[in-house]
């Protein structure tokens, strides 16, 4: 059984940086294409002319920071962004980018280096799973929020099927390859989210809050299920966005169908 600590989460990412993990994934296959979509929704609400101050919490090696600047040239540089991260390793990488306009800092993973108040937006792109104590760091989050600041949070969904059939088959084969699974993961259902949310004093924006339809099974970017190669496997995950990723999708059906949990949130 893999035991998840602060400790093998940091060394986990610290390794990662090390090893090259890449700045962005290839938004034309099937693996890169969410993360790209969760990347470029977080710039996109970064571009807000009302946001100012932002916190990147579990920023790694400022993917966000630099798809923003790509894609708002006009807004970098207006808007001032604070990224922290467990791994030095990866702050070392971010601070490397120049941007005046950002600082990056490593933290204790517990509480956040910054007074009350002190951001309009917060993202928290796929780390939440990586907390060990997930209630904290929200409440966290709320204190370092201006009054009616937001947070972006994305999380993997635990209930999903493709989620936790693809986790069973890596299982296996590590277990044939003799690898030890990563010691990084501990997953939050929409349910547990929800009432850490609540309790931490954060509320959803409007009826906004979806997800990453994933209706297929793949290993290496080749479908299982359906059976279909590379190419063909990304045209079908494109028709699953425009058929699923909308309004009215029953909650039985997104618990089982969404990869990711991806919300927006208020401070109250």
């Amino acid at each position: 059984m893999v035991v998840v600590t602060s400790e093998t989460v940091e060394a986990h990412f610290d390794q990662e940086a090390l090893h090259g993990r890449r700045l962005f994934p290839d938004r034309n296959t099937v693996s890169g294409l969410g993360t790209w979509r969760k990347y470029e929704r977080a710039a996109d609400l970064m571009a807000d002319p009302s946001v100012h101050d932002v916190i990147d919490i579990g920023c790694n090696r400022g993917s966000v920071e630099v798809l923003f600047k790509a894609r708002h040239a006009d807004r970098a540089g207006r808007v001032r962004v604070a990224g922290v991260d467990v791994s030095r390793e990866a702050i070392g990488q971010a601070q490397a980018l120049g941007f005046d306009w950002c600082t990056f800092d490593a933290y204790d993973g517990r509480t956040l280096p910054f007074p009350d108040a002190s951001f309009d937006l917060a993202i928290l792109v796929e780390v939440i799973e990586h907390v060990i104590d997930k209630e904290s760091l929200l409440r966290e989050i709320r204190r370092v929020l201006r009054p009616s600041g937001l947070l972006f949070l994305t999380t993997p969904n635990p209930e999903s099927l493709a989620l936790r059939t693809e986790s069973v088959m890596w299982r296996v084969l590590r277990w044939l390859a003799r690898r030890p699974m990563p010691a990084k993961d501990r997953f939050i259902t929409s349910r547990e989210l929800t009432a850490a949310l609540d309790a931490a004093g954060l509320e959803r924006v409007g009826t906004q809050a979806f997800g990453w339809p994933h209706a297929f099974i793949k290993i290496w970017n080749w479908g299982i299920v359906p059976p279909l190669p590379p190419s063909w496997l990304y045209r079908y995950q494109e028709f699953c966005l425009r058929r699923f990723e909308r309004p009215g999708v029953p909650e039985w059906m997104a618990r089982r169908l969404y990869w990711s949990l991806v919300t927006l949130l208020r401070r109250r």
